[in-house]
């Protein structure tokens, strides 16, 4: 690019920027925007549900078959199943980052599709159902009506709201936790039944014959008739309770003696399930969870889905309303407004730190151009790389605006240098990219080649390493742009000759002070290599000694508290409990809402928590982290209650909270009573360490059940059969589904069960019977007993292993990577070698990406080494450039060691990032340095006059760094967490580089350069 042309065509330099920008603002309005890029690997959910049936019987006859099926996908990472007391059963299947979404769907289908006919017939009835979508939720809407029932409100929402919501595109599921579907419920009699000589399979097959949609036909169609045709209707399925009633279960001659249905059960219009109740700011509600697809944009989705509720809202009934209960993007709002604000005032610094250093407002105006044209361009590659705005690439923009400006900062300085010296505006500008041009395309090439690594690192990580380097990197180029086109044309047309300031005598007495100790050094090269030796060795020292962290915790505004009651603690009381503990919850000071949720097990349910926004709590120094210890707190007022408080995660794609979470593996076949045991164990020694608040299992062997125990022998004396046993237990015990009815456009079930009066209590059971192969009632207690035993309310798989879900949440201080340590090694001092450790979630992401820094580290710097190998044909020259890197290194490091932060994966990228900004600053030296040793000076004068000649602009770019990022150190409010981990490691060392590294740089090149044999082309010459 010929820089000489644009000062001698300004106007074609502005249209080069012009168009730059309107192409950035343009792509900018099309760009989504989302907390983070798609960095979670694909997710399928799959369900079934066996009613009735146990937690072991649904892991052994549905779990296992599918499990076994579902271990054959392609691009499988892992997957894990839940099986509960109710007969649902959940499969979880995570796949490899990069998979295809819709193709592992399709394939978790089919092999659902192939398993299906091994299933117990109730079950595959039932259906199957598998869904693509995010772990974490995208909120909740609670809906409440003063004049409606539970059951009203449910299915009012589930025909008007959840209907609706699942068109909304990018929604990948809808769902009310706590749905109370309509369904015809008979209600049975079990005394009636046994008096009249009916079993609960005549029931179930009057149901089955008499309701079933009737197809009758036609006549005079297929030419019977001539003229005319005629289709019959006729009454197939019931749809009120009083045709459900009259049923014929058993039909004769005389009608006295029929039997129908209302004459051995209680027919009523009812739920499909009663799984408790949903409760938002104390009122009744149904709570209604929205889930984004995978890859969706999390916030237009919100937006469109806050779109049709508002529409949905004209259709509510009087005194119905509904709230966001919980809300994702309000805290992916507030981050993005929060580092906007940060994005201007780190520009808004820049352009007064050259302005000081510059002491001229014309001389200001050229950098401070740069910077919108550099980083509104941007915004066009990102549209074209198919990226997203998001907190990662606005993190970008915050740091790179201190690299952008350092281009254009060069040439002005240069100008105004040559200006000082008697040359004209033209001359100056012209003689600036004689000199400069050069030095700026190398030292961006070298940057760029630090950054490229980051974007081949792979997975999630490289995911989040690839907004960084895209942004970055491209920022940085359009920057190099601006400096060889409107800035030279800029200071061609606007500088003028400066005038000598006070702040330009100070200037002069810091230079000397910096020339004087790199002279110093120049001539004692051990000396300076003894420094940079123990430089690095503190670099090394406070890698080892740092605490390796993943993503920081952010306060996002919410939590959510789990409140466990003891097992088998009956739903009624449950509810009871959570009102209670939720009413104490929302008299916290910092807590706006509260969402109240039962479970699928009886004993537990959910408290949702939003706060209060940033600025109030900030404002009367509420933390999120105060209002978890007033949660934990309430323990002391609910002694059966177990409560935990837990934050949602960085990423809420990748896992449903934070902390550590795994499951411990039965690798050896243990039965679920060692399981129990071993994961109490391994609980009670993670809380005993001292490194987690907070230590939990869901896992149990404890919950009170019944034993029934058939005596077969006696059963097929009485002739009895085995399966009608338990089909009796089925029908009059369990919800057995039959068959399907409608109510309006919707399709419900017809339910068959015991009335509760048959089932309060263990004393019922004796009251129930079954028939006999000649009719007869036989009591179930003459052909069994019942007992008491303990069993599970859950049963969890992990890669067909049964295993125990174990979340922690780490202490104050100590890094989820520090927990994960010393669980491994409490896993193998406290059980030994027959149980696994599997890590789930984000806990896993964290372990596969363990080590990726040092390689790409090594990487950088020997891309940054061979590309300065080629600039300077010399394979001892470009080490000074690579060794000044130390002081920035080892700056940023012991920064993050003394501050007590942890090398996460933003202190990661800080520190990749000092490495190209102070191999940048140094390239500046040492390539003004090589121009003048080539042309005969020693190489000790041509490194002082190095460092003298480019000393202004190495502190100009180097402070506007520097002060730029100040805003990311002293950050608060949301996105804070991720802000301040980058902000300290490239505040610091950029600081160190700057007082250290720069004195450095002329005894390095000294050192180097006297070693080194020159160029074949120069001893051709000579």
């Amino acid at each position: 690019m010929d820089a000489h042309f644009f000062i001698r065509r300004p106007r074609s330099a502005g249209v080069v920027s012009l168009v730059l920008v309107l192409a950035g603002a343009m792509s900018l309005k099309r760009l989504p925007v989302a907390e983070y890029p798609d960095v979670a690997p694909p997710m399928v959910w799959a369900m079934a549900s066996y009613p009735g049936a146990t937690a072991k019987t649904v892991a052994d006859t549905v779990a296992a078959p599918i499990e076994e099926q579902i271990n054959n996908l392609d691009g499988l990472l892992y997957f894990s199943g839940e099986c509960s007391n109710d007969g649902g059963y959940s499969l979880s299947a995570t796949f490899r980052h990069g998979t295809d979404a819709d193709m592992a769907l399709v394939n978790v289908n089919n092999a659902l599709k192939l398993v299906e006919s091994s299933l117990p017939q109730a079950v595959a009835r039932g259906g199957l159902a598998a869904e693509k979508r995010s772990p974490g939720m995208l909120g909740v809407i609670a809906v409440r009506s003063p004049s409606m029932s539970d059951l009203e409100l449910s299915n009012w929402a589930d025909r008007h709201v959840i209907d609706e919501l699942r068109r909304v595109e990018g929604v990948g599921k809808v769902s009310n936790e706590m749905a109370a579907d309509w369904a015809m419920r008979v209600w049975l009699d079990p005394e009636r039944m046994a008096a009249l000589g009916v079993s609960p399979a005549d029931v179930r097959a009057a149901i089955e014959s008499q309701n079933e949609e009737a197809a009758a036909g036609s006549v005079g169609t297929e030419y019977a008739d001539g003229e005319m045709t005629f289709k019959i209707a006729a009454k197939g399925r019931l749809a009120t309770r009083g045709e459900f009633e009259g049923i014929v279960v058993r039909a004769g001659d005389d009608p006295v003696r029929r039997v129908r249905l209302g004459d051995v059960a209680r027919v009523e219009l009812g739920a499909q399930a009663y799984q408790g109740t949903s409760r938002f700011q104390g009122d009744g509600a149904v709570a209604v969870s929205v889930y984004k697809a995978t890859g969706a944009n999390s916030l237009k989705v919100m937006e469109a889905v806050k779109r049709r509720m508002g529409e949905i809202e004209a259709l509510m009934p009087e005194g119905m309303r509904w709230d966001m209960a919980y809300d994702s993007t309000t805290f992916v709002g507030a981050s993005m407004r929060e580092i906007a604000w940060t994005i201007l005032l780190t520009f808004l610094l820049v352009v007064g730190i050259t302005w000081l250093f510059l002491g001229s407002w014309r001389a200001t105006l050229i950098p401070a151009l740069a910077i919108p044209v550099s980083l509104v361009g941007t915004f066009a590659f990102l549209d074209a790389f198919g990226m997203s705005v998001n907190t990662l690439t606005m993190f970008g923009f915050v740091l790179v605006i201190g690299s952008v400006v350092d281009n254009a900062i060069c040439v002005t300085e240069s100008c105004v240098r040559l200006l000082a010296e008697g040359r004209s505006p033209a001359e100056a500008a012209a003689g600036t990219m004689r000199e400069l041009s050069g030095a700026l395309v190398a030292a961006t090439l070298v940057v760029l080649a630090v950054y490229a690594p980051m974007a081949f690192a792979g997975g999630m990580v490289g995911t989040i390493y690839l907004q960084f380097a895209a942004t970055m990197g491209v920022a940085l180029v359009l920057s190099t742009v601006c400096a060889l086109t409107l800035s030279p044309a800029l200071a061609a047309n606007v500088l003028r000759p400066p005038r000598q300031r006070p702040r330009e005598r100070l200037l002069t007495a810091v230079r000397r002070a910096y020339s004087r100790a790199a002279g110093f050094l120049a001539r004692r090269a051990a000396l300076a290599l003894l420094l940079l030796a123990a430089l690095a060795a503190g670099a090394w020292g406070a890698f080892r000694a740092l605490p390796r962290g993943f993503l920081p915790d952010e306060d996002k505004g919410e939590l959510t508290c789990s409140v466990t009651l003891p097992f088998g603690t009956a739903r009624a009381k449950t509810e009871r409990v959570l009102r209670e503990v939720a009413a104490a919850v929302a008299e916290i000071p910092g807590v706006a809402t509260v969402l109240e949720t039962g479970s699928q097990d009886e004993h537990s349910g959910e408290i949702m928590i939003q706060l209060d926004p940033w600025e109030e709590r900030r404002a009367r120094g509420i933390s999120l982290e105060d209002v978890q210890v007033q949660i934990q707190t309430l323990a002391d007022r609910f002694p059966d209650a177990e409560l935990a408080a837990m934050a949602p995660p960085p990423i809420e794609d990748l896992a449903e909270t934070g902390g550590v979470t795994f499951a411990l593996q039965a690798l050896d076949g243990q039965n679920f009573a060692e399981l129990d045991e071993a994961a109490l164990r391994l609980v009670r020694a993670i809380r005993d360490s001292g490194l987690a608040t907070y230590a939990s299992s869901a896992f149990d062997t404890r919950t009170p059940m019944i034993d029934f125990r058939l005596d077969r022998d006696k059963a097929e004396a009485l002739g009895v059969p085995v399966a009608d046993v338990f089909g009796a237990l089925e029908s009059q015990l369990g919800s057995e589904y039959v068959n399907d009815f409608n109510i309006g456009a919707k399709t419900c079930r017809v339910v068959v069960q015991a009335d509760r009066a048959f089932r309060g209590t263990v004393r019922d059971l004796d009251r129930l019977s079954v028939v006999s192969r000649d009719g007869a009632q036989v009591p179930l207690s003459a052909i069994g007993t019942f007992g008491w035993t303990l069993g599970s309310q859950r049963v969890e798989r992990f890669n067909l292993f049964t295993a125990a879900a174990i979340s922690c949440d780490t202490a104050p201080g100590v890094s989820n990577a520090r927990l994960m340590q010393e669980i491994e090694r409490l896993k193998a001092a406290e059980l030994g070698r027959g149980y696994g450790i599997a890590w789930t979630g984000l806990s896993y992401q964290e372990r596969a990406n363990e080590g990726t820094i040092g390689p790409l580290f090594a990487l950088s710097l020997l891309m940054a080494y061979l590309f300065l190998v080629a600039q300077y044909e010399s394979w001892t020259l470009p080490v000074s450039v690579v060794l000044s890197v130390v002081a920035a290194v080892a700056g940023g490091l012991l920064a993050l060691l003394l501050g007590g932060g942890m090398f996460d994966i933003y202190a990661q990228l800080g520190l990749l990032m000092l490495v190209g900004l102070s191999a940048k600053t140094s390239i500046l030296m040492v390539e003004c340095a090589h121009v003048r040793h080539r042309s005969g000076v020693s190489p000790y004068r041509a490194a002082m006059a190095g460092l003298r000649l480019r000393f202004r602009a190495v502190m100009m770019t180097a402070l506007s760094f520097v002060i730029g990022v100040l805003p990311l150190l002293v950050a608060t409010g949301p996105g804070a967490g991720a802000r301040r981990a980058i902000g300290v490691v490239t505040f610091w060392g950029m600081l160190a580089a700057t007082v250290v590294g720069v004195i450095l740089v002329p005894p390095l090149y000294v050192a180097t350069t006297r070693r080194a044999r020159r160029p074949a082309a120069e001893r051709r010459s000579a």
